[in-house]
This record gives C-alpha cells, sequence and structure tokens, in this order.
C-alpha cells in the first residue's frame, strides 16, 4: 500500500473478511469518527446536509459487484448530529470487473448539486462522487472518474475516467477536491498530477459545465508553501464563500527512516492547514497563507494526513461550527506510550490502525502556551499533547508561540525526540537526526522592539532535556543552548 493512495491491506486480514469472519469489525474504535477495528479506513469525504453528517470514506471491503476481491472499496456512514447516532457502515462502491477501475477504488469526494442525463439514461441525479482508481495490479497510471445517484448510497458509474493520465508513468492523477459552482453541474475539480517522469507533485485544477465532460483551468501555485515540503501531497480543498477564499489541507513531509526504526512509516506525521484569496489561488499575486499544523506534536497521533473539511453539500465551507474550520483526518489511531522507542512507534502506525478522527481551527486565537511537564523520570515541552497515561504533571509555562508565521515570527520550533525518553525543542526541521513529534509554533530569532518577549534555552540535565527561560538553566546545570525568543505568557 502506498499511504495517502490505495492499495491491498495485509493477507489475513482480506481473507478474514473475504470468508466473512468479520466480528472483529462490530463497533467503532476509540478515538475515531468512524472506522473499523483492524482494518483500514481513511481518506474522508464529510458533508453536512442539515442536522446529517454524510460521510464516505475509503477502506479494506469487498467489492459488491465481486465478493471474491476485497481490496480499497468505498463506504459510507451517517451521524444524526442533533441525537448523536452514528449508522452502520456499508460498501457503497467498489472496482468495476474488466474496466479501467477493475483493481482499486478510493479517494471518494462527493458534492450535491443537478446532474441532468450525464449517463445518457434520461436520469437527473443529485450527487456526484469523484474518485481515483486504476485497472493495474501495482497501483499505478490511476485516474478519475464519476459516480451519480440520487440517495449517498446507491450509485452508477460513468463508464470512462472523467480526468486520464496523460502518460502511464507513476502514480497518475489522485487526491481529487471537488467545488459546485451553480448548484447545478457546474463543478470545479482540483487533483494532484503525478504523473511527471520526475516523480513531481502537481495541482491542477480543470473545471466542467455538466460534471463530466472537463478542461484544465490552470495550475495552483505554490508561492507561499513551506519550504518544509518540496513536494507536498494534500488531502482536501475547500471554499470560503464569505471571505472569497480557498482553504486546503496539504500533508507534511514523511519521516525519514533512519528516525523511525529503519522502517517506512504508513501515513505522513502531520497536515498543513493553508488558505489563500480565491482571486490568486492560480496566480499566486498573493501567497499561501499558512494557519495551523496538526501533527503528533498536537494529536499524540504517530499519523495525521489525508484530511477531508466538513462542507455543505456544494462544497462551501460555510457550514456546521464556521467560522471554526473542522477536518476530518486520517489517523493511525492508538497513541503510543511516553516511552515507546522510535521503532515500536512506527511499527503500531500500520494501515491496520487506520481510522478516521477529527480536529478543528478557529481564526483569532494564534497563540500557543509552551508548557513543560514532568514525570519524575524526564520533562517535556510542548504546546500540544502529553501522555495522559504518563504520569506528567504540570511544571510550568515557559512562554508562547504563534501557531503559524505572523507578525515577524520567522523561526520554527519543532519538537523531537531522542531514544524513547529524551525529549527536546529544536529549530532544526530535521530534529538533528532524531524523531521529529511535529510543530511546536513559531518564535522570533531575537529581541524585537515593543514587544514583550524572553529569551528560550534548551538545557541538558546530564539525563534529560528541558527548556528554560534562564541562560544558566535555573543553576541545574551550566550546558544551555539559545534556541530563540518566545512571548510572555
Amino acid at each position: 500500500m502506498r499511504p495517502g493512495y490505495h492499495g491491498p491491506a495485509s493477507l489475513c486480514i482480506a481473507l478474514s473478511l473475504a470468508t466473512g469472519c468479520t466480528a472483529a469489525f462490530s463497533g467503532i474504535p476509540a478515538g475515531a469518527v468512524v472506522g473499523r477495528p483492524a482494518v483500514y479506513d481513511y481518506s474522508p469525504s464529510v458533508i453536512q446536509n442539515g442536522n446529517l453528517l454524510q460521510i464516505w470514506w475509503c477502506g479494506l471491503a469487498a467489492n459488491p459487484s465481486k465478493s471474491s476481491q476485497v481490496t480499497d472499496a468505498i463506504l459510507y456512514a451517517t451521524i444524526d448530529l442533533t441525537t448523536g447516532t452514528k449508522s452502520a457502515w456499508q460498501t457503497v462502491m467498489g472496482e468495476t470487473p474488466g474496466a479501467w477501475d477493475s483493481v482499486y477504488t478510493c479517494n471518494p469526494r462527493v458534492v450535491a448539486g443537478s446532474f441532468v442525463n450525464p449517463l445518457g439514461d434520461g436520469a437527473t441525479y443529485s450527487y456526484a462522487m469523484y474518485y481515483v482508481a486504476t485497472g493495474r495490479p501495482d497501483g499505478s497510471h490511476n485516474s478519475i472518474g464519476v459516480a451519480f445517484s440520487n440517495d449517498g448510497v446507491h450509485w452508477k458509474k460513468y463508464p470512462q475516467p472523467v480526468m486520464s493520465a496523460m502518460t502511464q508513468a507513476n502514480y497518475g492523477l489522485g487526491q481529487p477536491a471537488v467545488y459546485n459552482s451553480d448548484r447545478k453541474s457546474g463543478i470545479a475539480i482540483f487533483y494532484e498530477d503525478n504523473c511527471d517522469s520526475s516523480n513531481s507533485i502537481k495541482h491542477v485544477e480543470a473545471v466542467s459545465t455538466d460534471g463530466v465532460h472537463f478542461h484544465v483551468a490552470g495550475t495552483l501555485t505554490t508561492n507561499g508553501l513551506n519550504p518544509r515540503s518540496q513536494n507536498p501531497t494534500w488531502g482536501d480543498m475547500a471554499y470560503d464563500s464569505v471571505t472569497d477564499t480557498w482553504y486546503a489541507a496539504f500533508n507534511m513531509d514523511w519521516r525519514r527512516p533512519s528516525t523511525t526504526g529503519n522502517q517506512q512509516e504508513r501515513g505522513q506525521p502531520g497536515i498543513v492547514l493553508y488558505r489563500i484569496p480565491a482571486a490568486s489561488l492560480l496566480t499566486g499575486a498573493t501567497p499561501w497563507e499558512e494557519l495551523h499544523t496538526f501533527d503528533t506534536n498536537s494529536t499524540g497521533y504517530e499519523s495525521n494526513f489525508i484530511a477531508g473539511f466538513l462542507r455543505d453539500p456544494y462544497g462551501n465551507i460555510n457550514v456546521g461550527p464556521y467560522p471554526t474550520i473542522r477536518l476530518f483526518t486520517s489517523i493511525s489511531n492508538s497513541w503510543p506510550a511516553w516511552n515507546a522507542s522510535s521503532a515500536d512507534v512506527s511499527g503500531g502506525a500500520t494501515p491496520n490502525s487506520w481510522d478516521i478522527g477529527e480536529v478543528s481551527w478557529t481564526p483569532g486565537e494564534p497563540v500557543l502556551a509552551l508548557k513543560q511537564y514532568n514525570n519524575k523520570k524526564v520533562r517535556e515541552a510542548t504546546t500540544g499533547w502529553i501522555d495522559p497515561k504518563g504520569d506528567f504533571a504540570f511544571e510550568s509555562t515557559a512562554g508562547a508561540l504563534y501557531e503559524a508565521p505572523r507578525d515577524g515570527t520567522t523561526l520554527a520550533f519543532y519538537g523531537c525526540k531522542g531514544g524513547s525518553q529524551d525529549y527536546f525543542i529544536s529549530t532544526d526541521s530535521a530534529c538533528e537526526g532524531q524523531r521529529i513529534l511535529g510543530v511546536q509554533g513559531y518564535g522570533y530569532l531575537g529581541p524585537q522592539p515593543g514587544l514583550s518577549l524572553q529569551p528560550l534555552y534548551r538545557c541538558w540535565s546530564g539525563h534529560d532535556h528541558f527548556v528554560s527561560t534562564d541562560g544558566q538553566c535555573n543553576g541545574e546545570t551550566e550546558s544551555s543552548v539559545l534556541l530563540g525568543y518566545v512571548m510572555r505568557q
């Protein structure tokens, strides 16, 4: 399996599902909005329709058209927002034997509208699902197809891809995001193009008046995207009709195997939320604005990737808790122990642990408190998650950081971990060769006129790292490194 895209899970799980041994599928795992124990569920598309959440996602399941085929399929469930009742999951779409999408079907994105006779059957449909699929067993040369429905459950496919890979190299096309501009069939689709022989990824906009026939409008700007990710991938985009801006959720880069017990992790460590004025989406006249990072540092999960925005039926983000932005993330659904080794943590972040969780961002709350904790074995300073079973007690607040670059804050502070117990903060995006937990926040390289700042030092006690605003590390040690300057809290 290529995380963030699609492919088979372990053979034993596939055989269990195919033969009907599904006892482990009962119930939703703790910490998940939707999901199933011991199999992968990820890449959600979420619509709020009145008081109903409709959720489609990619997961391991038997193909409704060919029960012996157990790979990627599209699943569906609902949540009643009034009662909190969650429906049972059901498989609503799979591969088409003998067709272009005969091997894998994944990454759904659903939008409402009025689609008149798109299949030539004289029918009008109220939903369109754009999905990624291929007929190649190696998962390459993917294209984007569409299916139509009137209830979100029963789908009829358009027989050919609506966007096809121009070459047969690499992954192809993937990760569609969709928007209905006229509430009829005026569809804008944004997708990743990985057809280039250099294996680079670009993000493309294509538009249609009937939901089926598309032409390319242009390539999205990369101006303003954080240089930590040289070849960024994403999960979703959504439109804010109040501010005329686009939001996008890009994935962070993969952790290096040298920092994860020489294992290639499944799923990136975090998601970075951006927005950009609609007029600059293709031109880059105004750059992308970084807003917040959701990663291991903030959630505790080893993998946080491919997020889907909560949207109204037409793709607008102005729904539910707006102006708070709500995202449904693919996660490795387990909180590792504070003293777990990198190999153990990475080994637990397998596709079989993937579920769909939830995070949110609220504008106007840009400051994160940097708090230090102590469990009498080690100290950990973080703006985010702390192991609730680690016996950590709050020790002090070392200052505050901005959640994203603003007001002159150009210095990123990273949460890092060496070995199984040594938590430390670094300004090196590679965590000095150790395992990265994520972005703690942003501060300053030096004092700034008119701002109430204080220095932040990294100290070494002889057995653990900690932070201090005192260059002498409160007398505990004389070994200190000035990291930068943070706001007084």
